[in-house]
């Protein structure tokens, strides 16, 4: 059984990845600054404060590790904006875990990216080849981290791929979030202030996402996927407000709950951002698997089967 390296296992995406490694025949060796919440038959973690290159190619070593997965990252939460620690979590340490990578001899090393990286851009789809931010300090430094880790795998010679993921949403998510935030308060039969709902997004389920890292991960360890960026997004646009009234229609509640223009936009919400998902389409056949509909109602229905509370008409 082939062994992958695996960061950020404790977060959003990484939760729902250990199934997805696992179901394809991988064992894994987590590494995480905290300690997690589920266990696999499988998976061995190792709590790592700070994830330090040294302390992670130890607990590494002790296995082959054919493939690394890196999934941590800073800023996250809106709340995270410390500079030296987006610095050396986004900027710095893709590059080292990418260096460790090549010194365990694993044959791929993929990262995750996001598409705040791209500047604010009028395009109508944001391509792999759109200006990179520079300004707002959590993009920039994801954007950082991404180019040197691209680039220490061309100087080593390792396959390094990079996913710039697109407004990835579904069960797991913090609860400040659009979707869990939405299902709760609607569950318990509140009102839901929004923004007026007219921003443009490219809505991916979290599974679909997983089903992208791990097509990348195959592809790039058997030589097929050649190292750079490559966005993760469904190319389709949809609005906030759509997106919500498709929550509530999937729970099953009246759409007039959600008071569209009940808050102000923030400042800095770009009016659209959808991804250009043409180049890893080409080169792996990924394309997401879930409708945009299916993909809503499937994330609805497994919240509400979470709580084991109906929601309330």
């Amino acid at each position: 059984m082939s062994s992958i390296l695996l960061t950020g296992a404790s977060g959003f995406i990484g939760r729902r990845l250990v199934d997805h490694l696992l179901g394809a025949g991988y064992s894994i060796v987590s590494v995480g600054r905290r300690p997690l919440s589920i266990a696999r038959p499988g998976l061995t973690h190792h709590c790592l404060p700070g994830l330090d290159p040294l302390a992670v190619a130890a607990v590494a070593r002790a296995q082959p590790i054919e493939a690394v997965v890196h999934l941590a990252a800073a800023g996250v939460k809106p709340g995270d904006r410390d500079p030296a620690t987006l610095i050396g979590a986004n900027a710095v340490l893709p590059s080292q875990m990418a260096m460790l990578a090549h010194e365990l001899g694993a044959n791929a090393f993929v990262c995750t990216g996001t598409n705040a990286e791209y500047a604010p851009s009028e395009a109508e789809f944001v391509s792999e080849t759109a200006a990179l931010e520079t300004i707002r300090l959590y993009g920039a430094t994801k954007a950082a981290g991404g180019l040197l880790s691209v680039s220490t795998g061309a100087t080593v010679g390792l396959p390094v791929v990079y996913l710039r993921l697109f407004n990835i949403f579904g069960p797991g998510e913090a609860a400040h979030r659009l979707l869990p935030s939405l299902v709760e308060s609607l569950r318990k039969g509140d009102d839901v202030p929004l923004s007026e709902g007219s921003q443009v997004r490219d809505f991916v389920h979290v599974d679909d996402a997983c089903r992208a890292i791990l097509a990348a991960l195959q592809s790039a360890s058997l030589g097929n996927l050649a190292s750079g960026h490559y966005n993760i997004c469904s190319g389709e646009a949809h609005t906030v407000r759509d997106f919500a009234m498709r929550v509530a229609l999937g729970m099953g509640v009246t759409t007039d709950r959600l008071k569209f223009g009940a808050i102000p936009m923030r400042p800095d919400d770009l009016p659209r951002v959808v991804g250009d998902p043409t180049k890893f389409l080409d080169r792996t056949g990924w394309r997401p698997a879930l409708a945009f509909d299916e993909a809503i109602a499937q994330a609805v229905a497994e919240l509400i089967q979470a709580t084991g509370v109906q929601p309330n008409e």
